[in-house]
Formats: structure tokens, C-alpha cells, sequence
């Protein structure tokens, strides 16, 4: 491309010179000009149209079909000047817009502490105006998104997140987000997983996650509508936030790191023995295969397999004595 542009360039030069030097041309001349200059007749017909095109030819006003050279400054004044004046007036624009806009920052920021005030709890019954209003959230966040979500997300709510969560990062935005262990064996949520830890996203598993929030910046939390079938609840009541922030804040300093040589990895890594564990805790107290697993976000199969193993390790022929076990062992004890 870098040839072809530079050959272009050269046989330009070589027919605007021709003709510079001849006084004038018309398109008759065409043959004339390819045998002085050694180029072929396509070639010269088409530097005589772009030379007509950069203003470098003009038609003779005295004698029509006569093209008259010009100089490079005249052709500069006709066709550059006009856009760089362009340009100066958009940034003019651009400028007027932008202290407009910014003098009535305050204004805004001043509405919306009222509006927060007067609307510490909203209750949002309708799923498109959720999506709605966590997207203009997020436009707004500008520190932190901290998150944490139970189970192992859809292939749905992983596509319409991934983007907005890059889009964050991208921002300078500081992201972290908790998910339970057995995202760590799943393959897509690996995969997502995989390239937002790469975009500085920290991620954290745990054993359990009661449900669902998203806390933006400190200053506004979202929690799962529950007394209705569907819908959410944002809260912005301060002292709540800061609460719910320090509550998050507990789960994340005893979740494991997933790191992102771990994305790469096959099965639960670090994870695999705070996964053990909390089958030991609800088993010594008693809970049954399907709460077990509906807890940890596991199958009911894998629950059972990961009991059949315990009880394998301890000898023990059932669950009773294995919970007799585990308490003297010290098993039960926290980590």
C-alpha cells in the first residue's frame, strides 16, 4: 500500500511538472504527456483528474476544454482553509457545551442528594426498568463496584454484563466481585471470568453467598426484590449502604482469590478444601442432601459424592458418627 501510494504521489508530480512547465493542457494533451514522461495513458488520465480535484487545474476562463496550472497556496486557500475553519467552529461548539454543561454540575449533584434523601429505599417492581436504571447507575459510578453473586449466572445475564463490566474497567473504575466455588468448574463462567480478572477485575469465591447485591460506589445498593416475584430494591439511605458495604466486606476478606493463572486451571483449586468444609458444617448439623447443595450451588449428585468421600476419609458408617467424628477431630472448628 505504501508503494502504490508513492508511485501515485510520483506520477502526480511528474504530469502537474509537465504541464507547469508547457504553460497549460487539455486532455488532448494526455498522449503527449505519457510519451514525454514515460507513463502509461490510464495513468496520466487519471493525475490529470486528481490534479483537477486538488485545484491544481483549473479550466481556462478565455478558452474552454485549456486547463491552466495554479499554485499549491491557491489550491490550500479553496480546499484546506474551509475545513480547519470547520473545525475551529465545532471546537467552539465544543467548548460553549462543555461550560454549560459542567455550570450546572452542581446544580445536579445538589437534585440528586435531595432526590437520595427523599428516596432512600425505591422498590422496583418492572425487570426492563431495573436493567434500565443499573445501566444509568453504572454510567454514574466512578470508584467501585463491589458485587456478589450466589450460584452460577445464565448465559443471558453473563453476555448483558460483560461488556458494561469491561466498559467500567476501561474507565478507571475499581471492580470486585464474589461468586460461589463452583464457578471455578464451570466452563463458561471460567471463560468470562478469565477475561475480566485479565481487565483487573478482583475475584473472590466462597462456600456460600445468601443472595445477590451490587453496592456502586459506596453510595447506592442494590438487593434482590424478595416480598415480590421479580424486581429489585435500591437502596440509598447512607447508613444502610455503609452497613451492607461492611457486611460485604466481612465475606470478602475470608473468600478465596481466584487468581488468574487458577482461570486457566482445571477444577476447584484453592477452593476445593473451603468447598469440603462447608459440606462438613451442614452435614454435622444435620442437613439434608438437596439444602446442602442448593446452599453451596453444587448438583445434588456432586453433593453426595463429596459426603461419600468424607465418609470414606473418616471410616464411618454413617452420618451421625461421622459428625461425632468431625467434632473431635476439631474439623468443625473455623479455619
Amino acid at each position: 500500500m505504501a508503494d502504490e501510494t508513492t508511485t501515485n504521489s510520483s506520477a502526480l508530480a511528474t504530469v502537474y511538472e509537465w504541464i507547469l512547465r508547457s504553460g497549460n493542457a487539455s486532455e488532448e494533451d494526455s498522449a503527449r504527456i505519457a510519451v514525454d514522461s514515460g507513463l502509461p495513458p490510464e495513468v496520466v488520465r487519471e493525475q490529470l483528474t486528481a490534479l483537477i480535484e486538488l485545484r491544481l487545474l483549473r479550466e481556462s476562463p478565455q478558452q474552454p476544454g485549456e486547463l491552466l496550472p495554479c499554485g499549491p497556496d491557491s489550491a490550500i486557500a479553496d480546499l484546506v482553509n474551509p475545513i480547519e475553519i470547520a473545525i475551529k467552529e465545532q471546537e467552539r461548539r465544543a467548548a460553549d457545551l462543555r461550560f454549560q454543561l459542567t455550570s450546572l454540575s452542581a446544580v445536579y449533584h445538589e437534585s440528586r442528594q435531595d432526590r437520595n434523601r427523599q428516596k432512600a429505599i425505591d422498590v422496583v417492581a418492572d425487570v426492563a426498568q431495573v436493567r434500565v436504571l443499573l445501566s444509568d447507575i453504572s454510567r454514574q459510578c466512578s470508584v467501585e463496584i463491589f458485587s456478589a453473586h450466589p450460584g452460577v449466572l445464565s448465559e443471558a445475564a453473563i453476555a448483558s454484563s460483560q461488556n458494561q463490566d469491561l466498559d467500567l474497567l476501561g474507565r478507571g473504575v475499581r471492580m470486585r466481585a464474589m461468586y460461589q466455588h463452583p464457578v471455578r468448574v464451570n466452563p463458561r463462567m471460567r471463560e468470562s471470568l478469565g477475561v475480566l480478572t485479565d481487565a483487573g477485575c478482583q475475584v473472590r469465591t466462597a462456600d456460600e453467598i445468601p443472595d445477590r447485591i451490587v453496592i456502586f460506589d459506596r453510595d447506592v445498593a442494590v438487593i434482590p426484590n424478595r416480598m415480590g416475584s421479580e424486581g429489585a430494591v435500591v437502596i440509598r439511605e447512607p447508613s444502610i449502604v455503609d452497613h451492607l458495604y461492611r457486611a460485604l466486606e466481612r465475606v470478602w476478606s475470608l473468600a478465596v482469590p481466584l487468581a488468574n493463572e487458577e482461570v486457566a486451571a482445571v477444577g476447584y483449586g484453592m477452593a476445593g478444601d473451603e468447598l469440603k468444609r462447608a459440606v462438613i458444617r451442614l452435614l454435622a448439623a444435620g442437613a439434608k442432601d438437596d439444602f446442602i447443595a442448593r446452599r453451596l450451588s453444587i448438583s445434588v449428585r456432586t453433593c453426595r459424592r463429596h459426603i461419600a468421600e468424607i465418609l470414606d476419609e473418616l471410616q464411618a458408617t454413617s452420618r451421625f458418627q461421622a459428625g461425632v467424628l468431625l467434632a473431635r477431630n476439631g474439623m468443625l472448628d473455623p479455619p
